[in-house]
């Protein structure tokens, strides 16, 4: 497969100057643990273990944002939080339901379920992810959630390099279920492509948006299509510059103290203050950047 992103790193890489490629830095972070449900070729523990296994090779700390729901609150998904934990990662909550913030007090009921939840689980940490990564439908149920949060102790986990790791899943589950032998190589060259893609754009928009290197936060999914790749994925974002650092180094960058003033819609950080600051006609949505996603997919086949 041609590289999708190899145009982009060139242009990046021609505008940087002085600037050293050591300078890229990102942390991992991981929706929607631990997971539970059935998959092809890998078990819930099994697909547990993969992931663990690739970051420890790679000496890599990362986060996984848990909720209670796929079996998040059983006592399998409790151990296998707890591995996370004793390997050294951070625990997050992501809500008991992955629920949109619609209703403020129905929100933060979920969310405290989640934080009870997960405080006794080695590793807790007050981090935590909005599903969809929206803050809310209305900007006084936002300000009642970022007041909710601060109360709290916890701070909002934002993404600045989101990805459709989990649509890429999907399309790989439905191909395994319908052949189980099915060629996996398409699917991680396509994968990697576009993380690496998504990841050259957000650095690029951060230097645009802030005349620096930006300690970047990548969204990905505790899922099949890591349990698989995240090894490759690790190994191919080292080898184009970017060093991989723990989560609480990442969110000390001081981008992550800005607020957006409006509604986000489901993308990044670095787009929605683009956005309010004229450097972008507007973020896409969480909704017409999965259109094109799916589009990219069908294109290529998968």
């Amino acid at each position: 497969m041609v590289s999708r992103g190899a145009a982009l790193r060139a242009f990046v890489l021609a505008c940087l100057g002085t600037l050293a490629l050591g300078a890229q830095t990102l942390t991992l972070t991981f929706d929607d643990g631990p997971n539970r449900v059935q998959t092809p070729l890998l078990s819930p523990d099994a697909r547990n273990a993969a992931i663990l296994k690739a970051l420890g090779d790679a000496k890599v700390q990362a986060i996984v944002f848990t909720n209670g729901i796929d079996g998040g609150d059983t006592p399998e998904g409790r151990a296998a939080l707890a591995a996370w934990g004793r390997a050294g990662h951070l625990v997050g909550n992501h809500t008991y339901s992955h629920l949109r913030l619609t209703n403020l007090a129905a929100f933060k009921a979920d969310f405290l379920r989640c934080d009870a939840m997960i405080q006794g689980i080695p590793g807790y940490t007050r981090l935590f992810r909005f599903p969809y990564l929206k803050e809310g439908a209305t900007l006084d149920v936002r300000d009642g959630m970022r007041k909710v949060l601060a109360e709290a102790g916890y701070r909002n986990a934002h993404v600045t390099i989101p990805t459709f790791d989990w649509l890429i899943d999907e399309r790989l589950r439905t191909r395994l279920h319908g052949d189980p032998r099915a060629d996996l190589e398409p699917y991680r060259t396509y994968y990697l492509e576009d993380v690496l893609d998504q990841a050259d754009r957000a650095r690029a928009l951060a230097l645009r948006l802030t005349g620096r290197e930006v300690k970047q936060a990548m969204l990905l999914h505790h899922c099949l299509l890591n349990a698989l790749f995240l090894g490759d994925l690790i190994r191919a974002l080292r080898a184009n510059g970017w060093t991989l650092v723990g989560p609480l180094e990442a969110y000390a960058d001081p981008i992550y103290q800005q607020a957006p003033r409006g509604l986000d819609t489901g993308t990044s950080l670095l787009k929605t203050l683009a956005a309010e600051r004229g450097l972008l006609p507007g973020p896409e949505g969480l909704e017409e950047a999965y259109e094109h996603e799916k589009a990219a997919l069908l294109k290529a086949g998968l």
